[in-house]
């Protein structure tokens, strides 16, 4: 049996498409298990300092680009480095703002800054020692702005650990905890029945309004028309009563609370980073993509032969332009583009097809086979008839 040219020719496209896609494949997290905690390690000073957008593109580029392990790094940090240097105007948010790839690195430098942040609160609150705590919370204005920007759940630990730092260091006593007044425990515990839960909860005051909402309703007791030994309390049996309601009812569930809103912004901040890292461990893929799609774009008539039944179909593929917003038309999950070979696979339900085609007539012209994963396989002939939409 003998082979023309022009098999050969898309016998050896085929296997060099092949061989081009496999590094493509981004790695499983589960491979990258390890990756994150020794990087926040690594970098646990840059990451405690950024107070921008430009400077946690910085420290994307100069440090943590090195540590995780992208494919393309070389690119990478070529293309970065060439919207650095385009220039930013004084008051832009973002140096790169309309820029995928720079968002994605200064995304991904934010969460990992967030879910530092959110570990460490959670050790802090979760020890014995609350004064560590005050450390912790020892931050910049402008790194605290710029983290807690469109991160609720990093606010919320933080405002409860404020509460649990002024109270574990300011409150203390070496009164009894049988000391407590019946009466006062009782009026608040009477007021204010819940813990947790609804707004007028003691964990939501503190997340509303910090140390200051929980000191006004500690000492109302006192503003109430006659209550129970009012007239006799001194100042400083008003502090006492207050640190003894503090270290009997509300530490234990606010250094609770804190640890479980910590861990939460912590899952948070880390599904964030891995799904920032899988797009700049594609990003190599998607830009060949967006040159394979450029020069597909058009309206294209495609003759295909089923060799498996004998039959043959016409069809009409139009292939959107790259920028083009989601459109009604299948479009492949993969599309490779070598010099001029085209690899394309579309998965459906249930399987799969590949096709395999080289360009010809000034890329006017696709032909080549396809197989699918119903044992399917046969030519492809395409005609270009109408230009890119775009």
């Amino acid at each position: 049996m003998s082979c023309s040219a022009g098999q050969i020719r898309l016998t050896c496209s085929l296997l060099l498409l092949l061989i081009a896609c496999l590094p493509l494949m981004p790695r499983t997290a589960a491979a990258e298990e390890a990756l994150f905690p020794d990087i926040l390690q690594k970098t646990d000073a840059q990451l405690a300092s950024i107070g921008s957008e430009a400077e946690a593109l910085a420290v994307f580029s100069s440090r943590l680009i090195s540590l995780l392990r992208l494919a393309d790094s070389k690119e990478l940090a070529s293309a970065l480095s060439a919207t650095a240097q385009s220039g930013t105007g004084e008051g832009r948010s973002s140096p790169v703002a309309a820029d995928e790839l720079s968002g994605a690195a200064v995304r991904l430098t934010g969460e990992l800054a967030a879910w530092r942040l959110a570990r460490l609160l959670k050790e802090a609150a979760d020890g014995p020692d609350l004064p560590k705590l005050r450390t912790v919370l020892s931050l910049s204005e402008s790194h605290k702005r710029w983290l807690l920007a469109g991160r609720d759940s990093l606010r919320q630990v933080l405002k409860l650990a404020e509460v649990l730092s002024e109270f574990g260091n300011h409150h203390k006593t070496d009164v009894l905890l049988s000391g407590l007044d019946p009466a006062y425990a009782a009026y608040l515990d009477r007021a204010y029945p819940r813990l947790t839960g609804p707004d007028s909860s003691w964990v939501a005051l503190a997340e509303r309004e910090g140390p200051g909402g929980i000191l006004r309703r500690l000492y109302e007791f006192w503003g109430q028309t006659n209550p129970a030994g009012a007239g006799r309390a001194e100042p400083s049996d008003k502090e006492a009563q207050a640190s003894l309601y503090i270290a009997s009812r509300l530490l234990p569930v606010l250094s609770a609370q804190t640890v479980a809103s910590a861990i939460r912004a912590e899952s948070l901040a880390e599904q964030q980073v891995r799904a920032e890292w899988v797009k700049l461990q594609t990003w190599g893929e998607k830009r060949l993509e967006k040159k394979a799609l450029a020069r597909l774009c058009g309206t294209w008539q495609w003759v295909v032969h089923n060799h498996k039944n004998h039959q043959e179909h016409k069809m009409m593929m139009r292939f959107d332009p790259p920028e083009a917003p989601g459109s009604s038309q299948p479009r492949p999950t993969k599309i490779v583009v070598l010099g001029d070979s085209v690899y394309l696979r579309w998965e459906f339900q249930g399987g799969y097809q590949e096709d395999s085609l080289l360009f010809a007539g000034e890329g006017q012209r696709l032909e080549g086979t396809f197989v699918n994963s119903a044992g399917a396989w046969g030519s492809i002939a395409g005609k270009r008839v109408a230009p890119c939409a775009g």
